[in-house]
């Protein structure tokens, strides 16, 4: 059977890095690949080549200049592939990148599956990024990029567009729509490498950061996606206070199936993660146990709380040295968070 097709649409505003980025793609091991290069820069874009590597490259030119969602939408609606990503003219993709989340996709037989990125700053210093997929906690904060997610034409044919309302976090919101219609299967690939202080969206590091505006577009999008958020939570808080409760009672059982029940209705939950954790733990399931809070501080990795329940967890199953490093890095999050004070003043005072 054929490989499916996959677009990778590129949004170039024809800066010499447009070479980098069709060189990536046309590196990519995948057999089943175009490039569709839209022309954000409007009508001085200069000519791309018909190929790269095995890979065919298609142009969409523009008039004038485009808009970020306006030359993302352009390369949506000319993209002819089963699955869909992107790559902005900045960065870069290994050559098993699109192989790999192509993969997983027709494994899982899930409709958008997402990896993790390297960051790499102007100062040559170098960082990984990204998180496993929780709605809860994408209404609250970005952490995908557009160059890791692949979805399938699914997702426009279901109306999923870039919204033109938005100069920036477009990307954001467009991961929250389509999470209204499927759930992100992820992969725990890292092979896309983001410069994240190239670009002028405000969004990135150093010189490419812009807190007011990211603050005003930020909360635009809490705005926009209010009603569904809080739908949500109308779904899962009761079933988290009630598990509270049953652990309160020792009721273990009945907890453990409330958060089972949460998870069920919103993957990687981290509140219901952090719970049964514990439940696991206390109920011999160590090694289970540990992997789920583990998950938890990843989901929400400023959450001090977790990366302490994680921490106590670690000692109960006599890794002491983890344990206290885990600590520490509780107290870094919040200096004033007593517990974890608490326990190192009596593991190492």
């Amino acid at each position: 059977m054929a490989a499916p097709l996959v677009s990778v649409v590129v949004r170039s505003s024809a800066r010499a890095s447009l070479a980098a980025a069709l060189q990536c793609i046309g590196a990519q091991t995948y057999p089943s690949l175009e490039a569709v290069v839209v022309a954000a820069s409007g009508a001085s874009h200069p000519p791309v080549p018909a190929t790269v590597g095995p890979h065919a490259v298609r142009f969409v030119a523009s008039d004038t200049p485009l808009s970020r969602p306006a030359a993302a939408n352009a390369g949506l609606d000319a993209a002819r592939g089963d699955w869909i990503t992107f790559l902005d003219d900045d960065d870069l993709i290994d050559p098993t990148h699109v192989d790999g989340l192509a993969a997983v996709a027709q494994k899982s037989r899930h409709k958008v599956v997402c990896a993790l990125a390297r960051v790499r700053l102007a100062d040559g210093s170098r960082q990984n990024w990204g998180q496993p997929f929780a709605l809860t906690e994408l209404y609250l904060r970005n952490f995908l990029h557009l160059s890791t997610v692949l979805f399938s034409r699914a997702m426009p044919a279901a109306g999923c567009r870039f919204d033109v309302e938005f100069e920036i976090m477009q990307d954001w919101d467009f991961f929250l729509q389509m999470a209204q219609h499927t759930v992100f299967q992820s992969t725990g690939l890292r092979t896309f490498e983001w410069h994240a202080d190239a670009g002028t969206s405000g969004t990135g590091g150093d010189v490419n950061s812009d807190s007011e505006r990211f603050a005003r577009f930020r909360d635009r999008i809490y705005a926009k996606w209010r009603p569904a958020r809080d739908a949500l939570a109308a779904r899962v808080e009761p079933l988290l206070a009630g598990a509270a409760n049953d652990i309160a009672a020792a009721n273990w059982q009945r907890a453990e199936a409330r958060c089972e029940e949460a998870l069920k209705i919103a993957r990687n939950e981290p509140d219901a993660l952090d719970m049964l954790a514990m439940l696991m733990h206390r109920s011999g399931r160590g090694e289970e146990g540990v992997a789920i809070q583990s998950l938890a501080a990843t989901i929400r990795p400023y959450e001090p709380s977790y990366v302490f329940h994680l921490a106590r967890m670690l000692l109960d199953r006599g890794e002491r040295d983890r344990a206290l490093r885990l600590a520490r890095e509780a107290l870094r999050l919040a200096p004033d968070y007593a517990p974890a004070a608490q326990f190192l003043a009596a593991l190492a005072p």
